[in-house]
């Protein structure tokens, strides 16, 4: 079977794409629908975690804790325009969002800033 999708490079992509990103490249949405979807649900994940600031509270383990619940679920909502579970879009981005904060937190310790 590989052989013989991978004999035709276009179906190898069309395949590779409806697996990888579960979505079929000859059914998609309106780019304008998915450049609003995605700016809303991303904005309200980067938003979340500044909430607990603006309410007063000045614990990171708690801003982080409530990033981490934004950014699932934006990946949730995300999932919605695509064929994947709700729940692996969460993770999915969440994964993202950890990795993001990760390399964040090196690039700091690198250059000798300290987080309080």
């Amino acid at each position: 079977m590989a052989r013989e999708v991978h004999a035709d490079p276009e179906l190898a992509v069309k395949v590779q794409i409806t697996q990888e990103l579960g979505v079929d490249p000859d059914d998609q949405p309106s780019p304008w629908t998915a450049a609003v979807s995605s700016f809303v649900a991303f904005s309200i994940g980067g938003i979340i975690p500044l909430i607990t600031f603006l309410l007063g509270s000045s614990s990171l383990l708690v801003a982080l804790s409530v990033g981490a619940v934004g950014l699932f679920v934006a990946g949730a909502i995300t999932a919605r325009f695509t064929t994947r579970s709700w729940w692996l879009a969460g993770l999915r981005q969440l994964l993202f969002g950890v990795i993001a904060a990760g390399a964040t937190y090196l690039v700091g310790m690198a250059i000798g800033v300290a987080a309080h």
